[in-house]
């Protein structure tokens, strides 16, 4: 099957519109919030997010216009992607932990992000929320692909692509790249989705990329590196692969080694924490 024949859920007509109102000079808020209350789950969703105990607000936000208004209009359009996404494929047991996952390394994402300064904060948690979207992509067109992954669940980004372009003729992270460029996301966000298997070289100056790209790179490497080492926090197991490809991206953002490790205990710490809250 040629790789740009599978199936990709189409963009709905409510998101074309809310990137439409994106684009216009002034940006009416009303007609967003109109658009959004179309649909009652968007509606549900946005409230929630602007009610999360990350913005410490002390009063309760209860309409849509208000939690615009906290969230800010990119990321409310970032947020409704992702959630848009999700929502085009059929839910499934392994599909909920893949979302829950993608989720946290979002967060991990944008928080790395607003300590270092060095990416947009909003493509950091659009990237992190979809870096493995071309998986649900892959288990809609090829039967045996959830069994493949429970095969493959502990390999690098880069012997996870070779061996689905040995099986499948292509990979989930050049499919992701595909949905996140058809549904119109940042040019910066589609690369770091699709160059993750090189990331390893790309960090050294192998590849050339722009800067902006290499940076969200690299960001994304290391929140995926704190979301595994919270979820294998007794592990003695270390994958070489991955600890190199760490270790380039710190490098090529010019963070100190222990500076970092002592973020990811407290960020782990503090995940610990809100788990048995």
């Amino acid at each position: 099957m040629d790789t740009q024949q599978l199936i990709i859920p189409p963009r709905p007509s409510v998101l074309l519109e809310l990137q439409q109102q994106m684009q216009q000079e002034e940006v009416d808020v009303r007609s967003i919030a109109r658009l959004i209350k179309q649909d009652a789950a968007l509606y549900a969703i946005l409230l929630s997010a602007a009610n999360s105990p990350w913005n410490g607000l002390s009063q309760q936000i209860d309409s849509v216009e208000k939690a615009i208004v906290i969230l800010g209009l990119k990321r409310v359009i970032n947020l409704l992607q992702s959630v848009m996404m999700r929502s085009s494929f059929n839910d499934s047991p392994t599909l909920e932990s893949f979302w829950n996952a993608a989720g946290e390394v979002a967060a991990i994402s944008e928080n790395l992000a607003q300590v270092y300064h060095m990416v947009n904060t909003e493509h950091a948690y659009t990237a992190g929320m979809l870096h493995n979207i071309g998986i649900p992509v892959m288990m809609m067109n090829f039967a045996g692909y959830s069994h493949f992954m429970q095969q493959m669940a502990h390999g690098s980004a880069n012997e996870l692509s070779r061996m689905e372009q040995q099986k499948f003729s292509t990979d989930h992270f050049l499919q992701g790249a595909l949905m996140a460029k058809d549904w119109c996301m940042a040019p910066e966000v589609t690369l770091a989705i699709r160059y993750q298997p090189m990331a390893h070289d790309i960090l050294q100056g192998k590849k050339q990329l722009p800067s902006k790209v290499i940076k969200l790179l690299a960001i994304l490497v290391m929140a995926k590196n704190i979301s595994h080492e919270y979820h294998h926090y007794w592990s003695v197991k270390e994958n070489k692969c991955q600890q190199n490809t760490l270790d380039c991206a710190l490098e090529y953002l010019e963070i100190c080694r222990t500076e970092f490790s002592e973020l990811k205990e407290d960020k782990i710490n503090e995940m610990i924490k809100k788990e048995v809250a």
